[in-house]
């Protein structure tokens, strides 16, 4: 899948994790916006990272729609909607998911 990683000042950190959270939804207050099909993998800074579908403010506005492919997020792996649900129907809690640098 194409996706979107973290920019430089909030990367996406290398390693092996597992599938901590899953969520049809998951708010971020820090940002104001919805992740959905959220898969949750490590914990950064009072946060938790992980793959979603491309966010969405609270004005409805979806986010970094032709930034898949760069560093766009503040840590987390964006996918395109039909992608994130793919990967949300197909990993459990506990799925391994190796992040390579």
């Amino acid at each position: 899948f194409s996706a979107c990683t973290g920019r430089p000042s909030a990367p996406t950190i290398p390693g092996r994790y597992q599938v901590k959270t899953k969520l049809p939804n998951a708010y971020a207050s820090k940002w104001d916006l919805d992740m959905p099909y959220w898969l949750g993998i490590y914990d950064a800074g009072g946060s938790e990272i992980g793959f979603h579908a491309l966010p969405i403010l609270s004005s409805g506005a979806v986010l970094w729609r032709g930034a898949l492919r760069t560093g766009c997020s503040y840590g987390c792996i964006v996918l395109d909607t039909p992608n994130a649900i793919a990967l949300y129907n197909w990993a459990d809690i506990g799925t391994v998911v190796l992040v390579n640098p």
